[in-house]
């Protein structure tokens, strides 16, 4: 069973900030520096109490599947990078065919999903997927 199955499985709330860096790194079998990178970079955005980051379980997976496009598909941090800005975002993140299903983007290839729900009416809850967290911010700075 993978980590994110067991994390989906047992933890309550898949998005509440509970882990520090250190469990984080020990958890994906990296070093603390390379989670730092991966946040550097703009691939994750932890939360931040007292100035220490807390990550959900959402990340962890997230994270995990970050490593598995570099283990695993040979991309580089970069290439991940420009891969989010793409639409098919559940192809990274590796969701369930159940969700894929629903998913607003494949009604409108070319557009992020949560443009094409926006556009349709419908209200999706974006502020747990990392892709559009992310996508976001690169917005707003």
């Amino acid at each position: 069973m993978t980590l994110c199955a067991v994390a989906n499985q047992y933890a309550p709330d898949m998005d509440k900030p509970v882990m520090r860096i250190g469990a984080v790194a020990e958890l994906l079998g990296v070093c603390v520096r390379m989670v730092r990178i991966y946040e550097e970079r703009g691939l994750v955005r932890p939360k931040r109490k007292n100035n220490q980051r807390l990550y959900s379980f959402n990340d962890v997976c997230w994270l995990a599947r970050i490593r598995e496009f570099i283990n695993e598909e040979g991309y580089d941090i970069d290439e991940i990078g420009r891969l989010i800005s793409l639409p098919a975002c559940w192809q990274l993140k590796n969701c369930p065919e159940n969700l894929r299903t629903d998913c607003p983007v494949t009604e409108s290839p070319g557009k992020q999903c949560w443009e094409v729900a926006k556009q349709q009416g419908r209200f999706p809850n974006c502020s747990t997927c990392q892709i559009y967290r992310i996508a976001t911010e690169r917005d707003t700075q």
